[in-house]
């Protein structure tokens, strides 16, 4: 008979963990805020410590398809004497690899909370439950 499985269901407390984790890397991530990503892999230590890098090497890989990370940018601008210019750049960043990045991004530090809820709930698992001190004293 092959084991039964059992639901993960978040606890309220765990919900707002993985949520605040999640609010700060799609902040971090979306106005390029090395601060609150950061601060996102800090609170999600020490399962960040494997989901940094594996993030890092996912965009390593992403940036190895063609188009995605041009090696060579250049640009040139133009100005009339009405004050108007115009400036055309070259070599930019694709806009999928920037979202797709940013998405992986997030995903590898929510992953994180979610392996910390895992680790946290195995750990107090293990824990043999604490006993009263006898005589019911303080």
């Amino acid at each position: 008979m092959a084991p039964v499985a059992r639901k993960f269901r978040f606890s309220p407390i765990e919900a707002a963990y993985a949520l605040t984790v999640g609010v700060l890397a799609a902040l971090g991530f979306g106005a390029g805020s090395t601060v609150l990503i950061a601060l996102a892999a800090l609170v999600t230590f020490p399962s960040s410590a494997l989901a940094v890098p594996a993030y890092y090497l996912a965009y390593g890989l992403l940036a190895l398809v063609p188009g995605a990370n041009p090696s060579i940018s250049t640009g040139s601008g133009t100005c009339s004497a009405a004050g108007a210019c115009t400036v055309t750049v070259t070599g930019q960043l694709a806009s999928w690899f920037v979202v797709a990045s940013a998405l992986i991004g997030i995903l590898a530090l929510l992953a994180a909370a979610v392996a910390n809820v895992a680790l946290l709930r195995r750990l107090t698992a293990r824990r043999p439950p604490r006993m009263a001190p006898p005589g019911g004293g303080v």
